[in-house]
């Protein structure tokens, strides 16, 4: 296929977006309040687990947790690329930000611990702010500089201890399924310990939820990992060449017509 110009990308989720009806409005209200019980159990699982455990201890039931919201909802994610990861290799997971069932998608998906930046007004809910915190996740605030410092430094500590990390780096939910613009943090962080980044893009879950629509649609994504990005003698004056490099490939995941 002949590669398309610059300006034909679709710097994003290409997927037809679609209008939610009054049936998923219905079977909205019925995901949400079975939703509602098994959020509290895993509250108080998490919370129990976290005063006896390390949270990597109890990581298949994160994912276990994970996995039982996206089937509530009717979602079958699909994964391609894990070949590239190597479980030992310490690393930073950079995805696209698409709606509110993102991180039980991503959790479930990739096969190693991880924990991730979250924006620290999250902590604040009720029974999801409890599960996250017990889940051991690191909040952070664009807003507030020294939530964020705090949290980079215990980032950069789980990165220096071989723990992996997840960031959005966009920082907030795509509305019309484009890729945003990066924030520096992710790739700081990642030149700083010297660890790869890998991209991962998730196609096809804008028909799942919108970030300014409370009902949800079941469906199908496909979660698909990137090739590692080296950082190996990458200086702090490189940050901005890396995210847009990491970016750029995952413009490429989601449009593999384009440059093929």
């Amino acid at each position: 296929m002949t590669e398309m110009k610059p300006e034909e990308i679709f710097e994003g989720d290409p997927t037809p977006d679609i209008s939610f009806n009054r049936l998923d409005g219905l079977r909205t209200v019925w995901i949400y309040a079975l939703g509602a019980p098994l959020l509290a159990f895993w509250m108080l699982f998490f919370t129990l687990a976290s005063r006896f455990r390390k949270p990597w201890e109890y990581e298949r039931w994160a994912k276990a947790c994970a996995r039982s919201f996206t089937r509530l909802a009717g979602i079958r994610v699909s994964v391609r690329g894990r070949e590239f990861l190597d479980p030992k290799q310490t690393c930073i997971f950079a995805p696209n930000h698409v709606n509110l069932f993102d991180m039980f998608v991503l959790y479930q998906s990739i096969p190693v611990f991880t924990r991730s930046l979250e924006l620290a007004e999250h902590f604040s809910w009720p029974v999801f702010g409890r599960l996250i915190t017990a889940a051991g996740q690191i909040p952070v605030d664009p807003a507030d500089i020294k939530v964020t410092a705090k949290g980079l430094r215990k980032a950069g500590q789980m990165l220096k201890d071989g723990h992996c990390i997840m960031v959005l780096p966009e920082g907030m939910r795509t509305r019309d399924g484009r890729i945003g613009k990066f924030y520096p943090g992710a790739f700081r962080l990642a030149i700083q310990a010297q660890v790869p980044v890998v991209p991962i893009v998730m196609k096809g879950a804008r028909k799942i939820n919108h970030p300014d629509d409370w009902r949800i649609r079941p469906g199908k994504v496909e979660v698909i990992f990137g090739k590692p990005v080296a950082t190996h003698g990458m200086k702090i004056s490189e940050t901005e060449e890396l995210g847009l490099t990491v970016r750029n490939e995952m413009i490429r995941l989601l449009n593999p017509e384009a440059f093929s």
